[in-house]
């Protein structure tokens, strides 16, 4: 495990601003400081003007990528991968990474639209639908003016054509976006932004998977006291028991029994 401080002195770009301090959980690399430094990390790489790759990682995705090698290093490739649910922060700290904190896609997202000096940040949308991009980007603009969303797309659930690749691309491309929010749960969303990033190799891009939905209102966040104890998902398993019952019992809670050795191992021979 490497675990090393990230300074938080400075609003000025980093270089490449790729942050030091990770923990490796299922052979990812988790940025292992607090929520705080975890989104000055992100507005620093942002800053940079060099472009990146983060990716916001509950258990799902951990249970994912052990099966998936192609997924394993798409988030292995990332720039920045944050802890984005408790179970990935308690593997954190059993690995030995005492900072480490959550921060979820949803709060990751509302940080970049909160107001902060300097321009605004030029946002794209891509995916999710046109009602739910529609209801959550006048919420997020609601949040502040440190960004402004100037181009949404929304494929259609199908595999694009070579030239529906292409048009998008260059759509995107035309729109100069600073970020890029990519809303198609994992691991397709991690997979077209490995893809995708080289064609916009100075834009941020961003795993969000169902954040927009929190913020138009079709879904409900749990209650503070709930997050902080790590129930989310308990409030979520009962918001939605038929399409997360089979993936938290089946898929994600052997994952954890799974994982959770390795990282105790890794905490006492380190």
């Amino acid at each position: 495990m490497t675990v090393s401080s990230y300074s938080l002195g400075s609003q000025e770009p980093s270089g490449a601003a790729v942050p030091s301090a990770t923990v490796t959980i299922g052979e990812i690399p988790i940025f292992a400081g607090t929520a705080n430094d975890a989104v000055r990390s992100c507005l620093d790489i942002i800053r940079s003007g060099s472009g990146g790759r983060i990716a916001t990682a509950n258990l799902d995705f951990l249970a994912l990528a052990r099966k998936d090698p192609q997924l394993r290093a798409d988030l292995a490739a990332s720039t920045l991968v944050v802890a984005d649910g408790m179970p990935v922060v308690w593997l954190g700290k059993l690995a030995g990474a005492r900072d480490i904190q959550r921060i979820a896609g949803v709060d990751l997202v509302g940080e970049l639209f909160a107001g902060r000096p300097g321009p605004p940040l030029r946002v794209a949308i891509y995916g999710s639908t046109a009602l739910i991009c529609d209801g959550a980007i006048e919420a997020l603009h609601r949040r502040g003016d440190g960004a402004r969303v100037v181009h949404v797309q929304n494929p259609p659930f199908r595999e694009l054509s070579e030239e529906e690749r292409l048009a998008s691309l260059q759509s995107l491309a035309e729109s100069s976006p600073d970020v890029v929010l990519v809303a198609l749960g994992c691991p397709a969303q991690e997979r077209l932004i490995a893809e995708w990033h080289p064609a916009l190799p100075t834009a941020v891009w961003i795993g969000i998977g169902g954040t927009l939905d929190f913020y138009a209102g079709v879904r409900r966040r749990a209650p503070k006291g709930a997050q902080g104890f790590g129930m989310e998902w308990a409030v979520r398993l009962v918001q939605e028991p038929r399409r997360l019952g089979s993936r938290y019992i089946l898929r994600d809670l052997p994952a954890l029994v799974r994982i959770a050795p390795a990282c105790i191992a890794r905490r006492l021979t380190d």
